[in-house]
């Protein structure tokens, strides 16, 4: 499995003192700004769900991949620590006018996997939410093609003195032509159900993954890019692991979708009645466990369209 903990080298280079600390500061003082590690890729800076800046241990500071520039550009940024600040400024422009002038606009749905990051992972009200985020775009490629929109853990903020977790792989859909799973090379809801089905047969690939990922957390942590954790790694003046449940959980979020959309009807249609859906608590970006509603209650709620 491809791991995506950092070495404690990239670590200590971007705390304080580090060569990039700087960077790290940038992002905590920005919520337009996310953070995330990617194992021996290094670190990756996103604006708007848009590939920022890449940190990596070999190559150094990576800059703007160029389908973000428009077609007439002349000068390409590039990024250098003493200047990383109008760098950022700048990059994010460019991305700004990407999008706005995009047709697909690509990254509506990851832009939106980003604001759940950062509510419940760096804003006043993450350590009353009832997850926090390890990983987005969470790919395994090298073993059994494990994948999620979004990886988190579920830790009740009612019951923080358990420190008992729950490794939570979370599939954001933004858009009706989304949802569909026409055929099997599509990924409408079926389709990624019955793959995280597959998944759950292997119990020891899960725990590698959740190891993996409660480490990020920790190193996220170290980072402040994440608030209300600070209890679960430390009991007193001693280092702890927190528990694991023992199977993982599977949770639809579907961004701003009219709950009478025709295709959500016909692909629930197909859904069996455990699976499992976010719904908003009351207007925000904060996930909390007792929001989460399986197809069965969502039949009492919406039976127009839950029960076709």
């Amino acid at each position: 499995m491809k791991k995506r903990t950092i070495s404690i080298e990239l670590l200590q280079k971007l705390l304080k003192n580090g060569i990039y600390q700087e960077i790290t500061n940038i992002v905590r003082a920005d919520p337009y700004l996310d953070m995330e590690l990617r194992g021996d890729d290094g670190v990756m800076v996103y604006y708007r769900g848009g590939k920022l800046l890449t940190i990596n241990e070999r190559q150094g500071l990576i800059g703007l991949d160029e389908e973000y520039y428009p077609k007439e550009h002349k000068d390409i940024l590039s990024p250098h620590i003493d200047s990383i600040f109008d760098y950022i400024c700048k990059a994010k422009h460019i991305i700004d006018i990407h999008e706005l002038d995009s047709k697909k606009k690509k990254l509506a749905e990851k832009e939106f996997q980003q604001r759940v990051v950062y509510e419940n992972n760096r804003s006043a009200n993450a350590k009353n939410t009832d997850y926090f985020i390890a990983d987005v775009e969470w790919a395994d490629n090298n073993t059994l093609g494990g994948r999620a929109d979004i990886v988190a853990f579920r830790w009740n903020h009612m019951e923080h003195r358990k420190r008992v977790l729950q490794l939570t792989l979370i599939e954001v859909k933004q858009g009706d032509g989304a949802i569909r799973t026409i055929d099997e090379r599509t990924s409408g809801l079926k389709k990624h159900y019955d793959d995280y089905l597959q998944l759950m047969n292997n119990k020891a690939y899960f725990h590698e993954v959740a190891e993996d990922m409660l480490s990020v957390l920790k190193q996220k942590m170290e980072l402040g890019l994440i608030n209300g954790i600070e209890k679960l790694f430390k009991r007193g003046e001693n280092d702890i692991s927190p528990d694991l449940e023992d199977s993982p959980d599977f949770i639809f979020l579907l961004a701003n979708y009219h709950h009478y959309s025709t295709q959500l009807q016909e692909e629930c249609a197909s859904l069996p009645d455990d699976c499992k859906f976010y719904i908003s608590s009351f207007m925000g970006y904060g996930l909390y466990k007792d929001f989460v509603f399986s197809k069965s209650k969502l039949k009492e709620l919406f039976p127009m369209v839950f029960n076709k």
